[in-house]
């Protein structure tokens, strides 16, 4: 058998070459990507992601967005807690004195109010008590539900301080418009008709309570539902006018009894029923123009 040298392999016509398998794929290879694109601290070990990345990260596709949330976090905070805690206390205040509430309810849209048969006449502590809250509920939940109509329209370009003061003013304005209309009741009630303006004062105020308990759930879908939010404008509309109506009938029943004239009982109406929600307008701009020119 001749013996090749390797000089001489390069004269010889043919040579024999060992077969090479061919490359398979790791089936179980996985790709993590260049671990370099992430910076790292001093000693290496750490990420230490600096402003040039994340402003790098902004041209990335952000993937599929959902709905936005309708406040911030805070503020979403603050009226969650807000309507629990008006659901905690009016749960505890209905247990003890609901039947009290329901007749007192129950008289708003009567013609004759008397009280029933059987009835008690003694208020309680816990009623009375129950009664302001309920007031100061449906003021709150009034000043939630202008605070969020007037986010989307200016009213989030505030720093958190201008929106907490506009808040406070939403909440302000219709509580001293309240204690301004109960002593102009209790003027008029001591000078002319002091029996029928006294049993007035109760009237209103019981169908401001109920205006409370009747907007609180949908005040509750309208702020954290925005999807729902055209329709129930149309209920918060509709109560309103069924409020409205029930304060005029009211009011009217009184001057009917008393042979009052109609420009009279126009002129009242104006001046009681109508001029307060404009004064109340103004009051909101105010406060939020002054929240948005010392903390903006």
């Amino acid at each position: 058998m001749p013996q090749f040298i390797p000089d001489t392999l390069r004269e010889t016509p043919f040579y024999l070459k060992a077969e090479e398998l061919p490359l398979q794929a790791d089936s179980l290879d996985m790709n993590f990507g260049r671990y370099e694109f992430l910076p790292t601290d001093s000693q290496h070990i750490l990420f230490s992601v600096d402003s040039d990345t994340l402003a790098k990260l902004e041209f990335f596709a952000p993937g599929n967005a959902g709905m936005a949330m309708p406040f911030s976090l805070w503020v979403n905070s603050i009226f969650f807690l807000l309507f629990v805690a008006c659901f905690v206390i009016f749960s505890l205040v209905f247990r003890k004195e609901g039947m009290a509430f329901v007749e007192n309810f129950r008289q708003i849209f009567l013609v004759r109010r008397r009280q029933a048969a059987g009835f008690k006449g003694q208020v309680t502590t816990t009623e009375a008590w129950g009664e302001f809250f309920l007031v100061l509920q449906t003021m709150l939940i009034i000043a939630i539900l202008f605070f969020t109509f007037l986010w989307d329209r200016g009213l989030a370009l505030l720093s958190t301080k201008g929106c907490l003061l506009a808040f406070a003013g939403m909440l302000l304005v219709p509580a001293v418009m309240t204690l301004l209309k109960l002593l102009m009741y209790r003027t008029i009630g001591a000078i002319f008709m002091p029996r029928e303006i006294n049993r007035w004062i109760s009237h209103y105020y019981r169908l401001i309570e109920l205006m409370g308990i009747l907007l609180f759930l949908p005040a509750l879908l309208y702020v954290f539902m925005p999807e729902l939010r055209d329709v129930m404008l149309v209920l918060f509309l509709f109560v309103f006018i069924i409020s409205r109506l029930a304060i005029v009938f009211g009011l009217l029943n009184i001057f009917v009894k008393k042979n009052v004239g109609g420009f009279y009982f126009f002129v009242y109406l104006c001046g009681t029923e109508i001029a307060p929600y404009l004064l109340y307008y103004k009051g909101v701009v105010l406060f939020i123009s002054l929240a948005g020119n010392i903390f903006v």
